[in-house]
């Protein structure tokens, strides 16, 4: 399958590569391993995106993205995983089980992947009453015990709405300190949660399903009985295919770009999480509209 701009990963930055990208008149295809939107559609509330004073849900608002992205002639391919990208001097190609797609330009905007505690019974009670999505998973805990686990913006928002749902939540933090936006703290202290903060989780407990976990706070261990946890402590890059095609990373494992949002390869550009900027969906936004705008003009002139 063939197309001039081929766009994996349908974010708000891979949506506004593809807004930019099929405005210019070229033949622009998404690909998307999950869900359309990524993890801005998982969102309660976006309340600093600008336009929108009274706040949207990320998956209105990602909606919105794929249905402008949709009416300038972009296809978006949801369901279709890219297993491998291969780079053949201006052909770019990539893998799904698919089939095989071939572009002129390729803009990678793969976004993060949740990271993990890595601690007995997390995996094997995970999504059984283990989670790390609250706006997924939040409804099948209307009125009973849950846990947030993290200390920044994600899990404050995820408190937030679970507390639309239920009165009984503990936040656990392993940071000493809180990092969320004091316009999150403002509220939840007034919900009258305070987190147990410098706390490290070390076992989640439960037969077939979570019935509470272990942490360590000061050297003595406690227990907290719940019914669900929701695990939100940052996200790691999904740049495993990105490396092996020979495209720069960082330390850290963010894929490097120059000023134009292009990699070390000619034609691939990056937008996004992916590249390690801030986490946030307007800069991912901006970005992804700059690489769909370059990948364009490399397209029209390869």
């Amino acid at each position: 399958m063939d197309c001039d701009v081929l766009i994996v990963g349908a974010g708000p930055a891979g949506l506004a590569a593809a807004i930019y990208a099929a405005r210019s008149g070229l033949r622009t295809i998404v690909l998307e391993e999950a869900m359309v939107g990524g993890r801005a559609g998982y969102a309660h509330n976006v309340d600093n995106y600008p336009g929108f004073p009274e706040g949207i849900s990320g998956m209105e608002l990602m909606g919105r993205f794929a249905k402008q992205a949709e009416k300038f002639g972009s296809v978006i391919r949801q369901g279709e995983a890219a297993l491998e990208f291969r780079i053949q001097g201006k052909v770019k190609e990539v893998v799904t089980k698919g089939g095989i797609y071939s572009a002129k330009s390729l803009i990678i905007a793969t976004g993060l992947r949740q990271r993990k505690l890595s601690i007995p019974g997390e995996e094997r009670l995970l999504g059984k009453g283990v989670s790390y999505c609250a706006t997924c998973d939040g409804f099948f805990f209307k009125n009973k015990r849950v846990v947030v686990i993290g200390s920044g913006n994600e899990a404050a928002s995820d408190l937030l709405y679970l507390a639309s749902l239920t009165d009984k939540i503990v936040w656990i933090s392993e940071d000493k300190e809180i990092r969320a936006e004091e316009a999150y703290l403002k509220r939840i202290r007034d919900l009258g949660i305070a987190p147990i903060t410098g706390a490290k989780v070390r076992e989640m407990i439960g037969g077939e399903k979570v019935e509470g976990l272990v942490f360590e706070k000061n050297g003595y261990l406690d227990k907290i009985e719940a019914d669900g946890v929701f695990i939100a402590i940052g996200s790691v890059p999904t740049v495993e295919l990105v490396k092996r095609a020979g495209i720069n990373v960082n330390e850290d494992g963010y894929i490097v770009t120059d000023y134009n949002l292009e990699t070390n390869i000619k034609g691939i550009f990056a937008a996004g999480d992916c590249t390690g900027r801030s986490h946030q969906i307007i800069v991912a936004t901006g970005q992804g509209a700059a690489a769909g705008i370059n990948a364009a003009e490399y397209a029209k002139n390869v």
